[in-house]
Protein backbone atom coordinates (compact mmCIF):
# COMPACT_ATOMS: atom_id res chain seq x y z
CA UNK A 1 0.00 0.00 0.00
CA UNK A 2 2.77 2.10 0.57
CA UNK A 3 4.09 1.90 -3.20
CA UNK A 4 3.45 5.00 -5.37
CA UNK A 5 4.47 6.16 -9.14
CA UNK A 6 7.02 8.95 -9.82
CA UNK A 7 7.55 8.43 -13.50
CA UNK A 8 6.28 7.69 -16.64
CA UNK A 9 5.05 4.31 -17.95
CA UNK A 10 7.29 3.12 -20.71
CA UNK A 11 4.27 -0.28 -21.12
CA UNK A 12 4.87 -0.46 -25.14
CA UNK A 13 8.96 -1.67 -24.34
CA UNK A 14 7.97 -3.58 -21.46
CA UNK A 15 5.40 -5.49 -23.12
CA UNK A 16 7.53 -6.42 -25.80
CA UNK A 17 10.68 -7.29 -24.26
CA UNK A 18 8.08 -9.78 -22.29
CA UNK A 19 7.13 -11.10 -25.01
CA UNK A 20 10.12 -11.94 -26.66
CA UNK A 21 12.01 -13.14 -23.70
CA UNK A 22 8.23 -15.42 -23.26
CA UNK A 23 9.11 -16.15 -27.07
CA UNK A 24 12.44 -18.19 -25.72
CA UNK A 25 10.78 -20.32 -23.87
CA UNK A 26 8.16 -23.13 -24.42
CA UNK A 27 4.82 -23.11 -26.32
CA UNK A 28 2.15 -22.06 -23.63
CA UNK A 29 4.33 -20.07 -21.51
CA UNK A 30 2.03 -16.58 -20.14
CA UNK A 31 2.86 -13.10 -19.89
CA UNK A 32 0.91 -11.09 -16.93
CA UNK A 33 0.64 -7.24 -17.51
CA UNK A 34 -0.27 -5.35 -14.78
CA UNK A 35 -0.71 -1.74 -15.66
CA UNK A 36 -1.62 1.18 -13.15
CA UNK A 37 -1.12 3.70 -15.78
CA UNK A 38 -1.31 4.77 -19.69
CA UNK A 39 1.65 3.97 -21.96
CA UNK A 40 3.34 7.43 -21.97
CA UNK A 41 6.85 7.17 -22.98
CA UNK A 42 8.83 4.89 -25.68
CA UNK A 43 7.52 2.42 -27.98
CA UNK A 44 3.45 2.41 -28.10
CA UNK A 45 3.37 5.26 -26.24
CA UNK A 46 -0.39 6.89 -26.75
CA UNK A 47 0.23 10.40 -25.10
CA UNK A 48 2.74 10.91 -27.64
CA UNK A 49 0.21 9.94 -30.03
CA UNK A 50 -2.20 13.21 -30.87
CA UNK A 51 -3.10 12.52 -34.83
CA UNK A 52 -5.63 9.59 -36.05
CA UNK A 53 -2.50 8.87 -38.00
CA UNK A 54 -0.52 8.41 -34.60
CA UNK A 55 -3.00 6.73 -32.60
CA UNK A 56 -3.43 4.20 -35.60
CA UNK A 57 0.46 3.69 -35.37
CA UNK A 58 0.30 3.23 -31.61
CA UNK A 59 -2.71 0.66 -31.70
CA UNK A 60 -0.70 -1.05 -34.58
CA UNK A 61 2.41 -1.76 -32.08
CA UNK A 62 0.03 -3.47 -29.94
CA UNK A 63 -1.55 -5.47 -32.45
CA UNK A 64 1.61 -6.64 -34.04
CA UNK A 65 3.02 -7.69 -30.91
CA UNK A 66 -0.07 -9.87 -29.97
CA UNK A 67 0.19 -11.04 -33.64
CA UNK A 68 4.12 -12.06 -32.33
CA UNK A 69 3.18 -13.67 -29.31
CA UNK A 70 0.06 -15.67 -30.77
CA UNK A 71 2.69 -17.16 -33.41
CA UNK A 72 4.78 -17.97 -30.48
CA UNK A 73 2.20 -19.41 -28.54
CA UNK A 74 2.15 -17.11 -26.08
CA UNK A 75 -0.90 -15.74 -23.86
CA UNK A 76 -1.12 -12.27 -22.93
CA UNK A 77 -3.15 -11.84 -19.85
CA UNK A 78 -3.54 -8.23 -18.72
CA UNK A 79 -4.12 -6.72 -14.69
CA UNK A 80 -5.58 -2.81 -14.51
CA UNK A 81 -5.92 -1.22 -11.59
CA UNK A 82 -9.00 0.07 -10.71
CA UNK A 83 -8.99 3.98 -10.54
CA UNK A 84 -6.12 4.43 -13.70
CA UNK A 85 -6.21 5.35 -17.08
CA UNK A 86 -4.59 2.50 -19.18
CA UNK A 87 -6.43 2.81 -22.60
CA UNK A 88 -7.66 -0.83 -22.04
CA UNK A 89 -9.31 -0.43 -25.62
CA UNK A 90 -5.48 -1.08 -27.15
CA UNK A 91 -4.12 -3.33 -24.89
CA UNK A 92 -6.63 -5.91 -25.16
CA UNK A 93 -5.90 -6.32 -28.81
CA UNK A 94 -2.91 -8.20 -26.88
CA UNK A 95 -5.21 -10.21 -24.82
CA UNK A 96 -7.75 -10.76 -27.43
CA UNK A 97 -5.27 -12.39 -29.96
CA UNK A 98 -3.59 -14.55 -27.88
CA UNK A 99 -6.50 -16.28 -25.79
CA UNK A 100 -5.74 -13.81 -22.97
CA UNK A 101 -7.78 -12.74 -19.97
CA UNK A 102 -8.15 -9.03 -18.88
CA UNK A 103 -9.10 -7.76 -15.24
CA UNK A 104 -10.10 -4.86 -13.79
CA UNK A 105 -9.17 -5.07 -10.44
CA UNK A 106 -9.01 -2.83 -7.31
CA UNK A 107 -4.85 -3.01 -5.86
CA UNK A 108 -5.90 -4.90 -2.45
CA UNK A 109 -7.22 -7.95 -4.28
CA UNK A 110 -3.82 -7.81 -6.76
CA UNK A 111 -2.62 -11.32 -5.44
CA UNK A 112 -5.34 -13.16 -6.04
CA UNK A 113 -5.49 -12.15 -9.81
CA UNK A 114 -2.24 -13.02 -10.29
CA UNK A 115 -2.82 -16.84 -9.10
CA UNK A 116 -6.03 -17.20 -10.88
CA UNK A 117 -4.59 -15.80 -14.13
CA UNK A 118 -1.23 -18.16 -13.78
CA UNK A 119 -3.90 -21.02 -13.22
CA UNK A 120 -5.11 -21.98 -15.95
CA UNK A 121 -2.84 -24.32 -17.89
CA UNK A 122 -2.47 -24.03 -21.79
CA UNK A 123 -3.67 -27.46 -23.36
CA UNK A 124 -2.94 -26.32 -27.15
CA UNK A 125 -1.32 -23.34 -29.06
CA UNK A 126 -1.77 -21.87 -32.40
CA UNK A 127 -5.29 -23.23 -32.89
CA UNK A 128 -6.98 -22.94 -35.85
CA UNK A 129 -11.02 -23.65 -35.47
CA UNK A 130 -12.92 -24.59 -38.80
CA UNK A 131 -16.55 -24.70 -38.81
CA UNK A 132 -18.44 -25.71 -41.79
CA UNK A 133 -22.60 -25.43 -42.38
CA UNK A 134 -25.02 -27.38 -44.66
CA UNK A 135 -24.47 -25.29 -48.22
CA UNK A 136 -28.37 -23.81 -46.85
CA UNK A 137 -27.21 -21.98 -43.98
CA UNK A 138 -24.87 -19.56 -43.37
CA UNK A 139 -22.92 -17.24 -40.52
CA UNK A 140 -24.02 -14.39 -38.87
CA UNK A 141 -21.81 -11.59 -37.34
CA UNK A 142 -18.96 -12.92 -38.38
CA UNK A 143 -16.01 -10.80 -40.60
CA UNK A 144 -16.11 -11.57 -44.20
CA UNK A 145 -12.13 -11.84 -43.87
CA UNK A 146 -12.93 -14.84 -41.75
CA UNK A 147 -15.75 -16.65 -44.17
CA UNK A 148 -15.78 -18.24 -47.36
CA UNK A 149 -17.05 -16.75 -50.34
CA UNK A 150 -20.69 -18.66 -49.58
CA UNK A 151 -20.87 -17.72 -45.81
CA UNK A 152 -20.92 -22.29 -45.03
CA UNK A 153 -16.92 -22.12 -43.78
CA UNK A 154 -15.93 -20.19 -40.57
CA UNK A 155 -11.82 -19.86 -39.88
CA UNK A 156 -10.55 -18.24 -36.74
CA UNK A 157 -7.26 -18.39 -35.52
CA UNK A 158 -7.55 -18.38 -31.96
CA UNK A 159 -4.08 -18.91 -30.62
CA UNK A 160 -3.97 -20.47 -26.99
CA UNK A 161 -6.58 -22.09 -25.26
CA UNK A 162 -7.18 -23.59 -21.54
CA UNK A 163 -9.77 -26.25 -21.16
CA UNK A 164 -12.42 -23.53 -20.54
CA UNK A 165 -12.03 -21.90 -23.29
CA UNK A 166 -15.50 -21.42 -25.49
CA UNK A 167 -16.28 -20.32 -28.96
CA UNK A 168 -19.89 -19.20 -30.23
CA UNK A 169 -21.33 -18.33 -33.95
CA UNK A 170 -24.26 -17.80 -35.09
CA UNK A 171 -25.93 -19.08 -38.41
CA UNK A 172 -29.34 -18.78 -40.14
CA UNK A 173 -30.79 -19.91 -43.31
CA UNK A 174 -29.82 -18.64 -46.50
CA UNK A 175 -32.20 -16.76 -48.54
CA UNK A 176 -34.98 -18.17 -50.40
CA UNK A 177 -34.02 -16.73 -53.21
CA UNK A 178 -30.34 -18.02 -53.04
CA UNK A 179 -31.90 -21.79 -52.03
CA UNK A 180 -34.10 -21.84 -54.95
CA UNK A 181 -31.14 -21.10 -57.14
CA UNK A 182 -29.10 -23.95 -55.92
CA UNK A 183 -29.32 -26.62 -58.42
CA UNK A 184 -28.38 -29.71 -56.69
CA UNK A 185 -30.79 -28.45 -53.59
CA UNK A 186 -34.56 -29.52 -54.19
CA UNK A 187 -36.69 -27.54 -51.39
CA UNK A 188 -39.94 -29.00 -51.85
CA UNK A 189 -38.07 -32.76 -50.83
CA UNK A 190 -35.89 -30.67 -47.79
CA UNK A 191 -37.46 -30.68 -44.05
CA UNK A 192 -34.94 -29.50 -42.63
CA UNK A 193 -30.94 -28.62 -43.06
CA UNK A 194 -28.43 -31.29 -41.05
CA UNK A 195 -25.89 -29.55 -38.81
Amino acid sequence: MGLEETGPTALGPAVLSSIALAAEGAAGSQVVICTDGLANIGLGAFDEAKTPEEIAKVEEFYERAGEFAKQKGITVNIVSIIGDECNLESLSKLAELTGGNIERVDPISLTKTFANSLSAPIIASNVVTKVKLHKGLMFRNELDSALSEDKTMLVKDIGNVTADYEITFEYTLKAIKDLVQMEDLDLTKMKSFPF
